[in-house]
């Protein structure tokens, strides 16, 4: 395909006259020749109309009017008249290919007609061939540009001087653009725009933004993958930081400064949660797997200096626990209100995402608060997980999917008061002739007990929030006791096993 405007420079073409400038713009995709007027419906639309000489002669008056309106119907680009002057052309035709956009061009009747229309044939071929060179340069730039780790404006740049045609980086914006995707990973990462043209050159334009976006793509990933191993060495070390006994932290601290890790600096830890009930060892391993990466690509396009620290400084770095994904962002001094709504802005772009994801399953985001150092660090975890647990399954109120541990009121002197070393290894003593009961057992002997605590020890409130009866109630209650054997009369004993309670969740 060409535009009219090209085609009239074809060799062989120097000959057409138009007899008004319309339509020089618009794409030509064939060309009928036409002796009977009956045969004008068969003309295709952005095509060449070419009467011959015959018929031609006839193009006079209203008759000729009647036709121009019937090829402009048929969205015709132009009408050529073999063998007549363009002064003979009437006005009132040339007034309706104004009005229309369709051209009316002349030919001298010395040209022949079959060569007419090989040369127009010619032309309309070689706007094609055209756009499929400029297509194969730059596909041939693109794949030499690749491993030169050229950023996307570059590739854009190299494309949009080979193929002709300017391809942006950036996202559409006005209308007639046209917009693709970077993605890495499934995850948009950039954004190529170019103008949405008609015929051959929107295809070239098209075709040049998919391969750009593309080479774009796989730079980007090339880029992440070289940064994956230290990125792999810090998320494991932050792993173990959080998860190890204190008398270990001591020793990982060393290796954390040498990975580049700002341990000393302040720290707010993002859990990530997703419901992965039913799911095997190997699909909760594999669902970490994506969640991990998709929320750390999504925090790095929620703002400007919300991206992963450089050299594991300042910015957002990985964890994981019990195969599910930890988001630490790291301050080197104390965040102020507007880093804080920042980074509850990033979370909830990473709940959107996850979700767009995963819609079968529900995510919930905790944020801890903000703490200095290792300790601090550690502390801010248990906040996050402290807010994701602060519903109460009793209440029967939906739990809002990003929570702050700033935002529980009361609710954080528990967990304040939990989170020291004591406080732990206070619970965990307490509670552990349950724990020995496995994991299930243990819970539902847990929350029978916190449930009549927290109704003052009434069995039949208990029964009732349990939907139990009441001797069934009377009967655990009495196991519990035993296995804990504390005195729920001592005032002390019975704040001390409350507190392990409402704490053991947090466990």
């Amino acid at each position: 395909m060409a535009k009219l405007r090209a085609l009239l420079t074809t060799p062989g073409l120097e000959s057409m006259a138009l007899v008004a400038d319309v339509g020089l713009d618009r794409e030509v995709t064939d060309i009928v020749m036409v002796d009977d007027p009956a045969e004008l419906h068969k003309a295709p639309p952005d095509g060449i109309v070419l009467l011959t000489p015959r018929l031609s002669a006839e193009a006079e008056g209203y008759q000729f009017d009647i036709w121009c309106r019937r090829v402009a119907e048929l969205g015709v680009t132009a009408l050529v008249l073999h063998g007549r002057e363009t002064e003979e052309v009437p006005r009132s035709a040339t007034r309706i290919a104004r009005r229309s956009g369709v051209a009316i061009a002349c030919v001298p009747a010395k040209v022949e007609a079959a060569q007419l229309v090989r040369d127009i044939g010619r032309g309309i071929d070689e706007g094609a061939e055209v756009a499929l060179r400029r297509a194969s340069a730059a596909a041939a730039a693109l794949r030499e540009v690749v491993g030169e780790d050229a950023s996307t404006a570059a590739l854009c740049e190299r494309v949009s001087g080979i193929g002709g045609i300017p391809v942006e980086p950036r996202r559409p914006e006005r209308p007639g653009e046209y917009g693709v995707p970077v993605v890495v990973d499934g995850v948009e990462v950039d954004h190529l725009t170019v103008q949405d043209r008609a015929g051959s050159d929107g295809d070239l334009a098209r075709l040049l933004a998919w391969m750009t976006a593309e080479a774009a793509g796989r730079v980007a990933m090339t880029r992440q993958r070289a940064t994956e191993l230290p990125i792999r060495s810090r998320t494991r070390i932050l792993s173990e930081l959080l998860m190890s006994d204190p008398q270990h932290v001591a020793e990982l601290v060393p290796r954390a400064r040498a990975l580049g890790l700002a341990v000393d600096d302040w720290h707010v830890v993002v859990d990530v949660r997703i419901d992965a009930r039913e799911l095997d060892e190997v699909q909760r391993l594999g669902i970490a797997e994506i969640l991990g990466p998709v929320a750390m690509q999504t925090v790095g396009r929620s703002g400007v200096g919300q991206g992963q620290g450089e050299g594991g400084g300042a910015g957002w770095h990985l964890a994981y626990i019990d195969r599910a994904p930890l988001l630490v962002r790291t301050w080197k001094r104390r965040p102020g209100d507007q880093e804080l709504r920042a980074l509850r802005g990033s979370v909830e772009a990473v709940h959107t995402e996850v979700t767009r994801r995963m819609p079968e399953r529900p995510v919930r985001c905790g944020i801890g608060s903000a703490h200095e150092s290792v300790e601090g660090l550690r502390a801010s975890w248990a906040e996050a997980r402290a807010a994701l647990l602060s519903d109460d399954p009793e209440a029967g109120t939906a739990a809002p999917p990003v929570v702050m541990f700033d935002d529980l009121g009361l609710h954080r002197m528990l967990v304040e008061w939990y989170t020291t070393h004591t406080a732990r290894t206070a619970v965990r003593d307490l509670l552990a002739p349950l724990d020995a009961l496995g994991r299930d057992k243990a819970s539902t002997m847990v929350r029978t007990l916190r449930v009549y605590l927290d109704n003052q020890g009434s069995l039949s409130a208990t029964a009732t929030a349990l939907n139990l009866h009441r001797n069934a109630v009377s009967y655990r209650l009495k196991r519990i006791l035993s296995l804990l054997d504390v005195d729920l009369s001592d005032p002390d004993q019975r704040l001390a096993v409350h507190l392990a309670c409402r704490a053991w969740k947090l466990v």
